[in-house]
């Protein structure tokens, strides 16, 4: 039941709702969205429903809620003002990506990436939205292992950026083409559109962003094999911002599985399997493919130990069912490869 009846009331509780998302109190702006929502269906007011559902659909996905989010963003997909208008269009199908892709859907993630550039490109006006839908294609290529393609986008989203877009934008596009980059095996060109990245995202403007940032910088690069010193710090300065802001028990997992990473490719294997048990029991709060990571990491950790093969082939095995069913051929490709090295050896 809505808590108001008033137009004005709806106005003050939108604003309040906003307030909220400003201050990053994303559970409050949640609840204030939803009653705004149902005041807004007892209004008839189409407009504001639609504004107070994108704004649930951005808290479910800052809470770690993506498919929640995802299903609020399919409502408004086929809503007649999302149908009739590009530019909404491209906003859904962004953060529908971005939720799709949070529960490891890699290929509706991408489908629904390659519908917000499409749609974009109808509304040449809009250069932040087009960024947006620019880098959110960027990752889901990526992700779904298209590469070569996903630098095409990059050279796409760099012209963008000769716009002058504002300074979190520009730190969120050179985090995408940086991240396509390590990922060719170009760590040179990664490191400078990381340095960029981190040079236009500020800890003091976005807290919590800077620490997605650092983390995933870090992930990227331990994908990369780099583990120079650099690639530490970056997994330090989000341990540091996430236990200053808090964060989501789903950051804090993805977190974790960020220094159990390194902790494998620093050798440290008994650390590192520890951190990654305790990840895999916690794995429905976690992507499809970043669950099958933390099975891989842990398959490698074993595998490196020696006394426990059996152990390691199976998390390998869980490995490459999952990034399968998340349309990540290549990394199901490199679990296989493991087991096969494995498998000679097994009494």
């Amino acid at each position: 039941m809505a808590l108001y009846s008033e137009p004005g009331e709806q106005v003050l509780l939108e604003l309040r709702a906003r307030d909220s998302w400003n201050q990053r109190d994303y559970d409050t702006a949640h609840r204030l969205a939803d009653d705004a929502i149902a005041l807004a269906l007892d209004l008839d007011d189409v407009n504001a429903w639609w504004n107070m559902m994108f704004l649930k659909a951005e808290c479910l996905r800052n809470l770690g809620l993506v498919s929640e989010s995802a299903r609020v963003a399919h409502e408004l997909e086929n809503h007649v003002l999302t149908v009739e208008s590009a530019a909404l269009t491209a906003r859904v199908s962004t953060i529908l990506s971005l939720a799709l892709q949070g529960s490891g859907d890699l290929s509706g993630a991408l489908t629904a990436a390659r519908h917000a550039a499409a749609a974009v490109r109808k509304t040449p006006d809009q250069q932040e939205s087009h960024i947006q839908a620019q880098y959110t294609l960027i990752a889901a290529l990526a992700d779904s292992d298209q590469l070569d393609e996903a630098w095409v986008e990059c050279l796409t989203l760099a012209a963008l950026l000769q716009g002058n877009p504002s300074s979190q934008i520009s730190g969120k596009s050179y985090w995408a083409i940086g991240n396509v980059a390590f990922l060719l095996d170009q760590p040179e060109e990664g490191t400078k559109y990381h340095r960029l990245a981190a040079e236009n995202l500020s800890p003091t403007n976005d807290l919590e962003l800077w620490a997605k940032f650092n983390r995933a910088s870090a992930e990227i690069r331990l994908a990369a094999g780099v583990v120079q010193p650099e690639t530490l710090e970056c997994i330090d300065r989000a341990e540091l911002a996430v236990s200053i802001v808090g964060g989501s028990e789903r950051d804090r997992i993805e977190l974790a599985l960020t220094r159990a990473h390194w902790l494998v490719l620093t050798g440290q294997f008994d650390a590192a399997a520890e951190r990654l048990k305790f990840v895999i029991s916690k794995d429905k709060l976690l992507a499809t493919h970043t669950a099958a990571e933390a099975h891989l990491l842990l398959g490698r950790a074993l595998k490196a130990k020696r006394d426990d093969p059996e152990a390691a082939v199976q998390n390998l095995e869980t490995s490459e069912h999952l990034f399968s069913q998340a349309g990540a051929p290549s990394r199901a490709g490199s679990a296989r490869e493991l087991i096969e090295d494995i498998e000679p050896t097994r009494s």
